[in-house]
């Protein structure tokens, strides 16, 4: 009888150690979701909803951490190394042809969203951002073999309550390779390069962006890196 007992007290600590597990998962899935910038962007889950999850939690803009077009802005990590991003021109187009923009420049995701078609024909309901930069592997971390991912450079805008939102998902990233300046082949990578210490790219990101997201292209403006605590904000002059 007393085996019987514990075996019934152990499966019921079981089974709360498991609501407990499954309810704390619950809720960080949900604390997360509307609260912490994806740096890859939105799931396209539902069509003309963009799942960014709500205002950028990251440090707001401040004297230190403001820049501005054409000037080299860095991202520092101990990991990765240090790179150096120079956006030099921003562009709001409404359409797109296909032998500028080869629909193999695109991601997967922008296709199977319809946000783009086979032949690189813009969905109507979105405005395609393009954006020109130069980047720069100006020192290695400590990890080896890490691609440089483009999209922490994100498209921001700020509402009437001084929000800071996404505008738009980068699903673009074009270039052209040199012996130091490689594609990631991981599907995962496809907005990476590998970059050479002391190697640089000009290069160009696109962005959809719903229509009516804002009524002035000139309130765009980006924000940069992965660290909140850190963030770097780029804006037109």
């Amino acid at each position: 009888m007393m085996v019987r007992h514990k075996s019934q007290k152990l499966a019921s600590l079981l089974f709360v150690m498991l609501f407990f597990v499954l309810s704390c998962f619950g809720c960080t899935k949900n604390d997360l979701k509307g609260q912490m910038q994806k740096v890859i962007g939105d799931t396209g889950k539902s069509e003309g909803e963009f799942e960014f999850g709500g205002a950028v939690t990251d440090v707001l803009p401040n004297d230190q951490n403001a820049h501005f077009f054409t000037e080299k802005v860095f991202v520092e990590s101990e990991a990765t190394g240090i790179v150096a991003y120079t956006i030099n021109h921003m562009t709001i187009l409404t359409n797109l042809d296909s032998k500028t923009f080869p629909v193999s420049d695109f991601s997967q995701r922008a296709k199977e969203n319809g946000w783009i078609s086979n032949e690189s024909v813009l969905n109507s309901d979105y405005d395609f951002i393009l954006v020109n930069l130069s980047l720069e592997k100006v020192k290695d971390g400590i990890v080896k073999n890490e691609a440089t991912l483009v999209n922490t450079l994100r498209l921001v805008y700020k509402n009437e309550s001084g929000e800071i939102l996404p505008a738009g998902d980068m699903e673009y990233f074009s270039f052209e390779e040199t012996d130091s300046a490689k594609h990631s082949e991981n599907p995962n990578e496809y907005l990476g390069v590998y970059l050479s210490e002391g190697a640089s790219i000009d290069c160009s990101v696109g962005y959809f962006m719903p229509k009516g997201t804002v009524t002035n292209t000139k309130d765009l403006f980006f924000a940069l890196g992965v660290n909140p605590e850190k963030t770097q904000y780029i804006y037109p002059k």
